[in-house]
């Protein structure tokens, strides 16, 4: 991982499935070195435009540029050199150990006939230890919690060494416990290694606490962007997720936090009646 810092960009993109259009016409530039959050309600194209720029998706126009070098047109090692993505609920291989499934993440280093060497055994380590599963390396995937897997799958990630990490919502499924944990994990990997970091989250609360940036999705475009406390407003709530609300500053990190006001709770309400 050399922390160095990558124009990664998408211009016009417009992606989808069968013909049927779900991302039209986003242009986005995604901040280098930091971690940016793709937010929006259900079936916006969160995932969608991830996949695109992961090249999982071929757009149906539009492009996908790392230094102004299109993602189609690079091969598929150079591409994973650089880029590393995490696919919502990955397959685990059926028997492999953690240590296995981590070092698949070196398959971008490896050449016909030619084994492990020195550096590709220091990568898968170093992940190991940042993710805090040393010791969990020789265990099987599949006596792991959800938790702990989804820590081996990061870690797997990470032994690419990319610059540029895609994670499409790494925290569904886990606990609120769980969730702190590898968001904070996430963190830690990019103030030390600088790693760009862009995920795809539900959780509005957590994208304010832990994005340096975000991006806001509506019926597949691209409506709102920027610092959490410049955008995330009761209005952009409204437009994005239909959502009446309050926002306020979270005690913790002095990030937007938004409170719902819901049909059932509003003291207001209670009181007048």
């Amino acid at each position: 991982m050399t922390n160095k810092k990558q124009l990664f960009e998408a211009k016009e993109i417009v992606a989808g499935y069968d013909k049927k259009i779900i991302v039209d016409g986003i242009d986005i530039a995604i901040p280098s070195n930091k971690i940016s959050v793709i937010i929006g309600a259900n079936g916006c194209g969160k995932s969608t435009l991830l996949k695109t720029l992961a090249r999982l998706i071929k757009p149906i126009s539009g492009k996908v540029l790392i230094d102004g070098k299109k993602i189609t047109s690079m091969p598929s090692k150079q591409l994973a050199q650089v880029l590393g993505l995490l696919p919502q609920s990955p397959v685990v291989p059926e028997g492999i150990t953690v240590w296995d499934l981590v070092s698949r993440g070196r398959y971008p280093y490896q050449f016909f006939f030619k084994s492990m060497d020195k550096k590709d055994f220091e990568a898968v380590e170093e992940s190991l230890e940042i993710m805090g599963i040393t010791e969990l390396a020789n265990r099987s995937v599949d006596e792991l919690s959800g938790g702990q897997r989804q820590r081996v799958w990061i870690a797997m990630a990470l032994a690419q060494q990319t610059d540029i990490l895609l994670l499409d919502e790494p925290t569904t499924y886990l606990d609120i416990a769980y969730q702190v944990e590898i968001l904070d994990l996430l963190t830690d990997l990019n103030r030390k290694k600088g790693t760009t970091i862009v995920m795809v989250l539900h959780d509005i609360n957590l994208s304010a606490r832990y994005a340096d940036y975000i991006f806001a999705l509506r019926n597949g475009k691209l409506i709102e962007q920027g610092k959490p406390s410049e955008i995330i407003t009761p209005e952009l709530v409204a437009t994005v997720f239909g959502l009446d609300c309050v926002v306020i500053k979270d005690p913790i990190s002095h990030t937007p936090f938004i409170v719902p006001r819901g049909r059932n709770h509003c003291i207001d309400k209670a009181s007048s009646m």
